[in-house]
């Protein structure tokens, strides 16, 4: 028996999966394959929006009053790899553990793998991680009121990228 798999079955299954992405390989961590050197083009602006990815895994996380260990063992990850990603802006996290928290905080998955430097970022997302990265506390205490606004702003404007 030979199956065959057609151009056909490939555009059927997509447009089965709706607006989920969904790869594998090199291509599962950039969509941009004919940029020459896609590694070297990401880590430019990849450290300062990867901060603001972790300020943002960590102020979320403080939000719904979780414990590093608690998201870790919600999202079924190592505990080093949530205070990795909170913490170190050269973390690069797998796409799966990006899709997870997500998935979580319900936040566009599309977005949320620009910030955390496994996609090529839209225009425009360098400045506003920076922005709420800028205003976001390292306090662990409850959210001021700052903290909040900053949040709700991204979140916002990360919402409407997804369109």
């Amino acid at each position: 028996m030979k199956l065959e798999i057609t151009r056909e079955w490939f555009v059927r299954r997509a447009k089965q999966e709706g607006d989920l992405e969904i790869s594998a390989g090199r291509l599962a961590r950039d969509p941009t394959p004919d940029e020459t050197d896609i590694e070297a083009a990401v880590a430019d602006i990849a450290d300062p929006i990867r901060m603001a990815f972790g300020s943002l895994v960590e102020t979320m996380r403080r939000r719904r009053g979780l414990t590093v260990e608690k998201l870790a063992e919600r999202l079924d990850l190592d505990v080093g790899d949530i205070m990795r990603i909170e913490r170190d802006a050269h973390f690069r996290p797998e796409p799966r553990a990006v899709y997870r928290l997500a998935e979580t905080f319900d936040l566009p998955h599309k977005a949320l793998q620009q910030l955390s430097g496994n996609t090529v970022a839209r225009p425009g997302l360098q400045e506003q991680a920076l922005r709420f990265a800028a205003r976001s506390g390292e306090s662990p205490q409850k959210l001021s009121r700052d903290e909040q606004r900053a949040l709700e702003e991204f979140v916002a404007y990360l919402q409407k990228q997804q369109g």
